[in-house]
């Protein structure tokens, strides 16, 4: 689907491939293995993954490198030979689907659908697909935008106004809709009307049309008699006017006065609805004179603030982890008392001052952010999480000093180093040696390194990352992060040399070279050279990753040990896309395998057939690309060999051809077969058949990437929705905002809205209720989730001040990220 009007979510088909990359054959759209020649054109009402908008190019390319030929959604993507212009297919309409009965022309051919397709475009696209897919659950989601595009003879199943037009007077009034901490929107009425066009009354979920033409008099049907109001609701419950009628509401994009003619149209049965009440809500923000609030900002009442749009920081609120001045005031005075799980109205009556409430001013005495008094010497840094070291000394004095000791002001402060505060310390400098964060590389990205939600690093991020957590790494976590600052450019560091990046010792001549997105060739040689020599071991998986790009960073004397073309020619079709959504060349995608290690190739060599294929490469029956390594292949007796990892094959020094674990704990060689551990052998899990070669973690294919981002995303899709991953999902024409409305404004359920606040604390060992997904740059590379923190002391937790919408207490687990 492409964007969502109104930004509502779509309802999907998913259609679930199973993994293929031991298979050897591929869908081929065309069947001659030639590319479509309409490689641009968008194939309507079809996403794969996260691509809503696939082009004929995107859906080719998928189908060769990630579809099997017997699995249902080859036949989907070969129904697009016609329309795509596959060599030999027709270059003519097959006329067996269209968007009208009987072929017939829309009227409105050039009227954009909620979807943003043209009625044209969809009209094109149905008449190339072949007579079977006419009657399928897809085509016909298209073909209910009939009406909408003006099919002659066509009525749709809900229109708004009663003589079956949306013929409105009022076609750009808004019509607001609001669920307390959820979704809250306006769409225009003319938006509403036509969306209920594509209203599907077969659906059971979906069963009615009455909440559209409840809309009709407010938006103007021209149909009808009387468009009057009923003045059957009101905002303020004594039916008086709203004082703040000129009151911008912004979740509604709507002034008071505004919402309240809206109110004042809807039919007296609705006005107990939970729909209806919930917008009176905003009764005290409008000025309603019977109305009170359970926690105000301004000792007055007031929600007129002077610094409305001041964040305040490292303060949280539901569904906003960065509120301004003038939302935690709204969040006030809407919520029902008993809404918000507080104990008392402090946290919004401190930031009173801060926000300019009538009559603010600052403390006498108030907290300091550099202890000494002193301005922070870097004023205009950007600390962690998104605040200046300026704004943050700011903000602490407006707070008085009883509130200097509180957790929240103390994660503050912890920035005081970090801002150069001239009397702070720190219990973890990066330049350990120099006492100071003085890097010369700020820049710089760090390979093997994975904090928490951030790949590979760069040396500022481990620098804000130190600061955020500054008390609570342990010695050891520390440690492993100073062993950086000669690569990140700290004083008084030296150069190791026990380790080369060019196997012969010479430096890469392709030095400017930029790798994996991140990395240049001189950076890497940099980087090698501040290992020590278990850093380059044999036994170093990382290493081995990191050296797998001496070939084409131009070290003397080295070969790939992975080739797309045997022999290692170059493609002859080295300007051929290879059918990604990334629009890779088939000389990049050559690239990109000669930096393979000896595992990744193998793993990859399914794809790496297919895209040869596609290049020219011949390679007779199937030939596998070349692989440099004298290494076993993958050991076929195995138990459990998803939990067959590189980390766990870095933990032992013993050399096996197959390798045998409990739990985690190496057990004994096996041979080339492999073999098993019978109960009486192992209590626990055994993990056997084990080796390099049948690893279960691979990098993603695709682009060169040293730190394997894509692929982590991915198997956190996988880790949340199964075993089998949705690569490719066809959209079901339904118009959920019809069935957001009828669970909000007839089923009415609100869902407790609890939000991870921004420290983990996970990292003193306690378990937290939201994991941090898999991160690790690569294979055997250091993640910080590995390595313990001590435990929290004096100010462990950041700010308790987080709301819920429920009875439940907020988890106070909170995540440690650099924004």
């Amino acid at each position: 689907m492409k964007s969502r009007m109104m930004n509502i979510p779509t309802i999907f088909l998913s259609l679930f491939v199973f993994g293929v990359s031991a298979q050897d054959e591929f869908c081929d759209m065309c069947g001659t293995g030639q590319q479509p020649a309409n490689v641009d054109l968008i194939v309507p009402f079809l996403a794969i993954g996260d691509n809503d908008n696939p082009t004929c190019q995107q859906v080719f390319g998928f189908g060769s490198q990630s579809v099997k030929p017997t699995d249902e959604v080859c036949s989907l993507i070969k129904s697009h030979k016609d329309f795509c212009g596959c060599p030999g297919a027709s270059t003519a309409p097959l006329n067996f689907c269209s968007l009208c009965p009987e072929g017939a022309t829309p009227l409105k051919l050039n009227a954009v659908t909620p979807f943003e397709d043209t009625c044209s475009e969809l009209d094109t696209y149905l008449k190339y697909l072949p007579a079977d897919l006419c009657l399928t659950e897809r085509v016909g989601s298209i073909m209910r935008a009939d009406a909408f595009c003006g099919c002659p003879g066509v009525k749709a199943e809900c229109y708004m106004c009663d003589d079956d037009t949306n013929n409105l007077s009022n076609p750009d009034r808004l019509v607001p809709f609001y669920e307390f901490l959820g979704n809250s929107f306006s769409s225009t009425c003319q938006e509403l009307a036509d969306f209920y066009t594509l209203y599907d009354t077969d659906d059971p979920e979906l069963s009615t049309c009455d909440f559209v033409k409840v809309e009709s008099g407010y938006c103007g049907c021209q149909s009808n008699i009387d468009n009057s109001p009923v003045n059957a609701c009101k905002l303020c419950s004594d039916g008086s006017a709203p004082v703040n009628g000129d009151k911008y509401i912004e979740e509604f994009k709507m002034t008071c006065s505004q919402l309240e003619s809206y109110m004042r149209y809807i039919p007296a049965d609705q006005c107990e609805m939970p729909w209806i009440v919930d917008f009176m809500r905003f009764d005290y923000f409008c000025g309603c004179a019977a109305a009170t609030a359970p926690c105000p900002i301004c000792s007055d009442g007031t929600t007129e603030i002077a610094n409305p749009d001041a964040i305040i920081p490292y303060l949280i609120i539901p569904n906003n982890e960065n509120p301004t001045c003038r939302q935690l005031a709204t969040l006030g005075v809407i919520a029902e008392p008993g809404e918000l799980v507080l104990d008392d109205c402090s946290i919004f009556e401190a930031q009173a001052d801060f926000c300019g409430c009538p009559g603010a001013t600052k403390p006498l005495e108030s907290c300091e952010f550099c202890s000494d008094g002193a301005v922070p010497p870097n004023p205009s840094l950007i600390t962690p999480f998104g605040d200046t070291c300026e704004e943050l000394s700011e903000y602490l004095s407006f707070l008085p000093s009883d509130q200097c000791d509180n957790d929240r002001i103390g994660f503050i402060k912890r920035q005081d180093f970090f801002c150069g505060c001239p009397s702070a310390t720190t219990s973890c400098a990066l330049c350990a040696d120099h006492g100071s964060n003085a890097i010369a590389f700020a820049d710089r990205r760090i390979p093997l390194l994975s904090l928490p939600l951030n790949t590979n690093p760069t040396c500022q991020e481990v620098v804000e990352f130190m600061a955020v957590n500054d008390g609570d790494l342990s010695d050891a976590g520390c440690s492993a992060l100073q062993g950086y600052a000669g690569y990140c450019g700290c004083p008084e560091t030296t150069v190791i040399s026990e380790c080369s990046f060019c196997p012969y010792g010479d430096t890469p001549s392709n030095s400017d070279k930029v790798v994996s997105d991140l990395f240049t060739c001189q950076g890497l040689h940099d980087f090698v050279s501040f290992l020590d020599k278990d850093g380059c071991s044999e036994d170093s998986n990382d290493f081995r990753q990191i050296q797998a790009f001496a070939y084409i960073c131009g070290c003397r004397n080295v070969e790939p040990i992975c080739t797309l073309c045997p022999e290692g020619i170059d493609p002859p079709n080295g300007n051929q896309f290879t059918g990604d959504s990334d629009g890779t060349t088939c000389v990049e995608y050559a690239e990109f395998v000669a930096s393979l290690t000896y595992d990744q190739c193998t793993n990859q060599e399914s794809e790496i057939i297919a895209t040869a294929s596609v290049c020219g490469c011949e390679r007779s029956d199937n030939q596998a690309p070349s692989g440099n390594a004298d290494e076993v292949g993958k050991c076929p007796i195995q138990q459990n060999a998803e939990l067959c990892t590189d980390q766990l094959l870095d933990s032992v020094t013993a050399k096996c051809d197959c390798y045998a674990f409990c739990d985690s704990e190496f057990r004994e060689c096996q041979s080339a077969e492999g073999g098993l551990l019978s109960s009486n052998e192992c209590s626990g899990t055994p993990i056997t058949g084990c080796n390099r070669a049948g690893t279960f973690s691979s990098p993603t294919p695709g682009t060169p990437s040293i730190d394997k981002a894509e692929s982590e995303q991915e198997l956190e899709k996988i880790n949340k929705s199964g075993s089998n991953l949705p690569v490719i999902i066809s959209a079901t024409v339904v118009p959920v905002v019809l069935a957001i409305l009828v669970l909000l404004y007839y089923c009415f359920t609100r869902k407790s809205t609890q939000q991870d606040p921004k420290i983990n604390a996970g990292f003193d060992g306690s378990e937290s209720s939201t994991p941090l997904p898999p991160v690790q740059a690569m294979e055997g590379s250091l993640s910080m989730s590995d390595i313990p923190m001590t435990s929290p002391t004096s100010a462990a937790s950041p700010p308790p001040e987080s709301f819920a919408s429920d009875e439940t207490p907020m988890d106070t687990h909170h995540d440690s990220k650099i924004v």
